[in-house]
């Protein structure tokens, strides 16, 4: 399938130095990193069969026994009265 995107220059430029460096299209380049891209991300993807898990908050103003509201993470997360 063909597509069309706008890349910044000067990635382009390092891309398809890299594509000629490794004797390639600059189409294989690009549909190996997608790939491997698209590989790494899915692995980490939560709900897909088996996919990653959630991140973890790791930090001493999150007490054990409190309700962990929408409220009481931004307070977690920033502050007093955030």
């Amino acid at each position: 399938m063909k597509t069309t995107i706008e890349l910044p220059d000067d990635l382009l430029r390092a891309m398809k130095v890299r594509a000629a460096k490794e004797g390639r299209s600059l189409k294989e380049l690009l549909t190996a990193i997608l790939r491997s891209a698209m590989k790494s991300s899915s692995a980490t993807t939560v709900g897909k069969s088996g996919g990653g898990q959630l991140p973890v908050l790791r930090t001493s103003k999150a007490k054990a026994g409190r309700e962990m509201t929408p409220e009481r993470i931004a307070e977690v997360l920033w502050g007093e009265g955030a």
